[in-house]
């Protein structure tokens, strides 16, 4: 079986281009399985993991993050900031180009952070304090105008994942930000190959034979971006079988998220195990919270009340050191950790029974709970089985929809009733640092319409968030963040249900993986002849 769909993959991926994947060296080509599908190409319209890691591919941003998660110049030859934190100034360094020759300029800055400014929740918050954004005379410097100091504008600029601020040509970023650009024009280390990517198949990347990488060591999405290949294939490889085999045969050089099942039998045959993400994934059940039931916080009280984090885990996972049980909205081992207003006993039959009362006084009149199920996931689509018989104990009726992964990030953008196509519920995952951030936690932003797709609506919750960056001491700040994590248990923007470390496979003859995240670094990696 496994032979069979080994051949069928290596027929699959023999399209249009492999006459010129045929022409570079073995060695030179890096062949990845990213987590899911790209479908989309826009890292300002969707936090989807995949798509951000595609953006690292061929957009740079101002600031970059090290390994320890510190800012550091990226495309920014220098920097400063005024006295009194409202006047800050970036000025490019030299060498930078677009892929079709075009010198990056401060207004292509100026119109990429306006537009990634409308959709992030870090953008937004500082595109409301903001007084002037422009670009000098010069053409490489940027001046930003703040009517308050915002403490974590560094922070903003260099993040990895979520609404990455990835600077385009300001004829691309002109487009409205809610709706998805079909340019690739960046200026980063890799050229998006249009003619070779198929959805469903394969991406195909090059190198940038005129990227300008930084002199200092590359750590992160910082430093220098040093790309040792010549071209990069993603290849989505649903059967996960067929994808560690053909890791073992030396068809394939990452994968970036293999079945945990396999992990033994890979490090039995010689490829590394490696963890790039030491804050792991939190797991988050999101409600549609504009229809019924869910448009009503008892529901959502009722669905949190009711989620047994354990039965779920044990569901996704082989191995209880791959997960924890974690009702810590900003992530458990992180800086952000608390437990500050999480009810006793989630899970318990005590609290699924007050769960079956919150639900009668919610007004739920049974009607079918439509649930994404990506099948293309194995430990998402374990987890939604095990949820639907958690809320079907307590009275939900539900209603599994099979889909897979990169279709459900669509779906969820759905705001019709899911009666007529839209949605109730979807599981997905955050990557650790995101999630820990509790502006960056997308997901947990309360801003209604401008909210991530779920679309909670609540202002004193909200009032919270934005009020984070503005805390003027350490003890202010740990207020209003045990303040807001109690707000979330209240308001109930998503359930949490759990966190797992999930590891990569490579081939030995892989070498320079460096740790970011979420998301996947293909530069710094080397890969030996056979």
């Amino acid at each position: 079986m496994w032979l069979r769909n080994l051949a069928l993959w290596l027929a699959l991926v023999a399209l249009p281009g492999l006459a010129l994947a045929q022409a570079v060296p073995p060695e030179r080509i890096l062949r990845i399985v990213p987590n899911a599908d790209l479908q989309t190409l826009d890292p300002i319209n969707t936090t989807a993991g995949v798509v951000q890691s595609h953006a690292h591919m061929i957009y740079d941003q101002l600031f970059g993050r090290d390994a320890e998660q510190r800012p550091q110049p990226q495309m920014v030859g220098a920097h400063a900031v005024s006295a009194d934190a409202l006047v800050w100034r970036f000025t490019l360094r030299d060498g930078l180009a677009f892929h079709d020759g075009a010198p990056v300029t401060a207004n292509d800055v100026v119109a990429s952070l306006r537009r990634w400014g409308a959709r992030d929740p870090h953008g937004r918050q500082i595109m409301a304090i903001t007084t002037g954004l422009v670009a000098e005379s010069d053409g490489k410097t940027v001046v930003w105008t703040l009517n308050r100091p915002y403490g974590l504008m560094l922070d903003a600029l260099s993040k990895p994942s979520g609404n990455m601020p990835a600077i385009m040509p300001a004829a691309v970023a002109a487009t409205d930000p809610f709706t998805a650009i079909q340019s690739t024009n960046g200026s980063g280390p890799f050229i998006f190959v249009r003619e070779e990517w198929v959805p469903g198949s394969r991406v195909v990347y090059r190198r940038n034979p005129n990227y300008v990488p930084r002199t200092e060591p590359a750590s992160g999405t910082a430093g220098g971006k040093v790309v040792h290949v010549d071209r990069v294939e993603w290849l989505n490889i649903a059967n996960a079988q067929t994808a560690v085999l053909a890791l073992i045969q030396g068809e394939l050089d990452y994968i970036e998220s293999p079945g945990v099942d396999f992990l033994p039998m890979l490090q039995r045959r010689g490829m590394r195990i490696i963890r790039t993400n030491t804050l792991g994934a939190p797991g988050m059940i999101r409600m549609n919270h504009i229809h019924p039931p869910f448009n009503d916080v008892r529901a959502r009280q009722a669905l949190m009340l009711l989620v047994n984090q354990e039965e779920i885990l044990q569901g996704m996972f082989p191995d209880p050191a791959l997960y924890q049980v974690c009702h810590a909205f900003f992530v458990c081992g992180s800086p952000q950790e608390t437990n500050a207003g999480v009810p006793p006993g989630l899970g318990t039959p005590a609290a699924r029974e007050r769960a079956r009362q919150l639900l009668r006084e919610s007004g739920y009149d049974g009607s079918p709970i439509v649930i994404m199920d990506p099948t293309d996931n194995p430990f998402v689509h374990a987890a939604t089985l095990v949820l639907a018989q958690q809320m079907q104990s307590v009275g939900f009726r539900t209603d599994v929809q099979a889909t897979d992964f990169a279709s459900m990030a669509g779906r969820r953008a759905n705001r019709r009733p899911p009666s007529e196509g839209g949605w109730h519920i979807g599981l997905t995952f955050w990557n650790g640092l995101g999630a820990s951030d509790p502006v960056g936690n997308v997901p947990m932003q309360a801003s209604c319409e401008r909210a991530w797709p779920g679309w909670p609506c609540d202002a004193e919750h909200q009032a919270l968030i934005d009020a984070f960056p503005y805390a003027a001491t350490p003890a202010e700040r740990q207020r209003l963040l045990e303040a807001l994590h109690v707000s979330a248990y209240r308001v109930v923007p998503y359930v949490p249900h759990g966190q797992w470390y999930l590891p990569s496979a490579v081939s030995p003859r892989i070498s320079g993986v460096l740790a970011m995240p979420g998301i996947i670094v293909p530069w710094n990696i080397r890969k030996a002849a056979r």
